[in-house]
């Protein structure tokens, strides 16, 4: 069974590096896999560490990213039985459920004007599918009503991406443009439990080297610190596989937030509004409506993600971070996430 899943347009995952997070600068949320209901696509997050730090020197970090894609959504609203009904009868694939997790070790370095970020993810998802429509039943699916019900399940590591930042336009360096490139090292060929192929936009690899470019701003009001940040991700080039060729979406997002200093020199609580656009996958391994041919890919996401970090001490810092949807709008039926948890530590040398 070729199932041709949705996918809800960010994966991905969010990534971020505590360097960021010192500095208060955005992490970006980049597709690494797209589970549009893989996570990625969305988002998700596919999410990517900017490695910005006003400190000189090397920071490691370590994260891990949770993202359980769960939810039936229709356009901007959660779908009813009535609509998931109406897409399985007319031939369209109806998913159950995505759970991406991803842990991401980076290597950051900063000089007095640029940086640079090496980002190497390690993503474990699962999977499962209701098919399309079952001629034994006319109702809404379920895994006993759906004799075309798989499953899959998938860890390895993902796709590699390298962040370059610079400073030198303004005096104070509070401002900089942002360029890199995700590589296609990650898995292309995993499979059903039925052996049939997994949808190209639930591997751990989108298969294609993507460029990714943007730009930032920084500030500090009293005790409160400020950021905002743009990027786009663009594919430039993309592997043809088992016959699909495949082309993940274009990915816009902004991200914008503030930190309080006042707590203290050892904690920092920290707000984020977070929001990313996805157009349509393309190609033969792409997601297209059973009867009008029209992508089923892609939207609009935004987020509120309080967090805080702790500086446990000796340049060693951990953050946690929870985003929550305040607007959701995809395109067709697809799953997204209640929630998403980002965990992490890092450590700066001296």
């Amino acid at each position: 069974m070729n199932a041709s899943t949705r996918r809800n347009f960010f994966h991905t995952t969010l990534r971020h590096g505590l360097a960021a997070a010192l500095a208060f600068l955005p992490f970006m949320v980049i597709n690494t896999a797209h589970a549009c209901a893989a996570c990625g696509c969305t988002l998700s997050k596919d999410w990517g560490t900017q490695g910005i730090s006003t400190t000189p020197g090397f920071t490691a970090d370590l994260s891990y990213d949770y993202i359980n894609q769960n939810q039936q959504r229709y356009g901007s609203g959660k779908a009813s039985a009535s609509q998931i009904n109406s897409e399985w009868l007319n031939g369209n694939e109806v998913e159950d459920y995505t759970v991406t997790r991803t842990t991401t070790a980076s290597l950051n370095y900063t000089s007095d004007t640029w940086g640079v970020s090496a980002q190497l993810p390690f993503v474990n998802r699962s999977h499962a599918t209701y098919g399309t429509f079952d001629s034994t039943t006319n109702n809404v699916p379920t895994p006993d009503q759906s004799n075309a019900y798989v499953s899959s399940s998938d860890n390895g590591i993902g796709d590699i991406r390298i962040i370059g930042r610079y400073t030198g336009f303004s005096a104070d360096k509070t401002s900089g443009i942002i360029g890199g490139i995700k590589l296609p090292t990650g898995s292309t060929n995993a499979t059903f439990n039925d052996g049939s192929t997994l949808d190209r936009s639930l591997q751990i690899g989108t298969g294609s080297t993507d460029l990714i470019l943007g730009g930032f701003v920084t500030g500090n009001v009293s005790e409160y610190g400020w950021f905002a940040q743009g990027t786009v991700q663009h594919a430039v080039s993309t592997k043809t596989i088992n016959g699909d060729d495949y082309r993940p979406g274009d990915a816009y997002s902004v991200n914008a937030g503030m930190r309080y200093a006042k707590f203290g020199a050892k904690f920092t609580p920290m707000l984020q509004l977070n929001y990313i656009h996805r157009r349509a996958d393309s190609g033969t391994g792409a997601t297209y409506d059973a009867n009008t041919g029209a992508p089923l890919t892609g939207g609009t996401l935004a987020y509120l993600a309080p967090g805080a970090l702790y500086r446990v001490g000796g340049g060693t810092s951990v953050y946690g971070f929870v985003q929550l949807p305040v607007y959701q709008n995809v395109v067709g039926l697809q799953l997204s996430p209640r929630y998403t948890v980002t965990v992490g530590v890092s450590h700066s040398f001296e």
